[in-house]
């Protein structure tokens, strides 16, 4: 996060513990709020499976090499940083809590109402082993149901908030955070990578009509859906871009490896005219006695696993009944999204446009921005920028930001 301040800028760090590579962005942030992206160091990850971490000592050196990497690329010295998480342990649901207006303030909505009524949020019973990660703010309703987003200063009666809650278990997030924070590196704050892929991808017109962020990873494919600004439905779906290489590897006889390398630089969901009689050979090495065969099988088996991965999604969303909020399209980003016709094959699939994602809103380095599987730590550099506008302006308090994270950091009651 911050590591050198000036009168007109600061410098926020962003990382994603992912599955396949952990990667660590880092931005500086103008006064006016504006974004310039420095450059992006990644490193492979090792000791995780799934978005989670299984061996806490490779995670940790993977982790390391990564922001090594990012120092070596930005000439920073990184001491603080704010996380995405994911896996399937985190949950999601919509609530309400509902409050009332002091007589004394002339049943006036005041940064106090709104406080309370965020504490209650944040007290919400909860399954035994779980923590809040978010308390998502969807809107407000105020006296005979009148909607609102920007209640303060409103005179009403009766307030009543509506969150979008995302929580996770709390030894789980607690080994991902604390996988940073043994390296003397302050956690400052997390956010749930479904989230934080919007954040990266969407404008505000998605954001507002509604949208389906799907970015799909090696280990989980997350899921976030906005409708009116706000995230209204969210879901870690367990598989992923691993599970291609799996099936290319078992369905063409070759080393898992190799697989991953075939499906990287030749991975293809469609099959183009011509295409049909082509033939793909590996060399042999020591270890390997070398493959041929036709393109076409390795498009099958990638097509057939994908078509899967996105019918999971369209009929969570279909069970939830969200199709009528989503407006606008389906924008797809992470590693699997490079997948040669993967918006064609996705576009038979769901009921609405398809596009690739792509993030926005940065200065400086372009090239990064191109690749979706930065999205998320993108999106987290976002979510970074966000909060300490917040903080600065005294609107949201470090003790609200410490409840809002799920006490993810080594000062709050999460880690202690």
């Amino acid at each position: 996060m911050i590591m050198q301040r000036t009168p007109t800028n600061e410098i926020l760090i962003a990382m994603d513990l992912g599955t396949q590579k952990m990667t660590v962005a880092v931005a500086e942030m103008s006064a006016e709020g504006a974004l310039t992206l420095l450059g992006v160091g990644e490193s492979a990850s090792a000791g995780m499976r799934k978005a989670e971490v299984t061996d806490f000592g490779y995670a940790q050196s993977a982790a390391r090499m990564a922001m090594a990497e990012a120092e070596r690329r930005t000439q920073a010295e990184i001491t603080e940083v704010y996380l995405s998480l994911s896996g399937t342990h985190l949950a999601s649901r919509n609530e309400s809590v509902r409050g009332a207006t002091a007589l004394e303030d002339d049943h006036r909505v005041t940064e106090t109402t709104l406080e309370d009524l965020n504490k209650l949020a944040a007290n919400l019973p909860l399954s035994r082993d779980h923590v809040i990660l978010h308390e998502l703010l969807r809107g407000y309703s105020l006296d005979r149901g009148v909607a609102s987003t920007q209640p303060l200063g409103v005179h009403t009666e009766q307030i009543e908030a509506h969150y979008h809650l995302v929580t996770g278990k709390r030894t789980r997030l607690q080994t991902a955070v604390q996988c940073v924070a043994d390296q003397k590196i302050r956690v400052k704050g997390c956010t749930f990578s479904a989230y934080a892929s919007g954040l990266a991808v969407l404008g505000e017109e998605g954001k507002k009509r509604g949208t389906v962020v799907i970015d799909l990873g090696a280990g989980v494919s997350d899921v976030a859906v906005w409708r009116d600004e706000a995230v209204v439905h969210s879901v870690v779906h367990g598989v992923g871009g691993d599970h291609l290489s799996q099936d290319l590897s078992i369905g063409l006889e070759i080393p898992y490896a190799r697989a991953e390398k075939l499906k990287k630089e030749m991975g293809s969901v469609i099959l183009e005219e011509g295409e049909k009689d082509e033939r793909i050979t590996l060399p042999r090495d020591i270890s390997f006695d070398g493959r041929s065969f036709y393109k076409e099988a390795m498009t099958q088996i990638l097509q057939a696993r994908m078509a899967e991965t996105l019918q999971i999604i369209r009929d969570d969303l279909e069970e939830q009944n969200l199709w009528g909020a989503v407006e606008t399209e389906v924008v797809l980003t992470g590693g699997g999204a490079r997948l040669r016709g993967l918006g064609r094959l996705a576009s038979e699939i769901f009921p609405r446009p398809v596009r690739i994602g792509r993030a926005r809103d940065f200065l400086g380095e372009q090239s990064d921005l191109e690749r979706p599987e930065f999205s998320t730590v993108l999106g987290t550099l976002k979510y970074a920028a966000e909060t300490e506008r917040k903080e600065a302006n005294q609107t949201v308090g470090w003790r609200k930001i410490q409840k809002s994270l799920g006490r993810m950091v080594s000062s709050l009651k999460f880690l202690a």
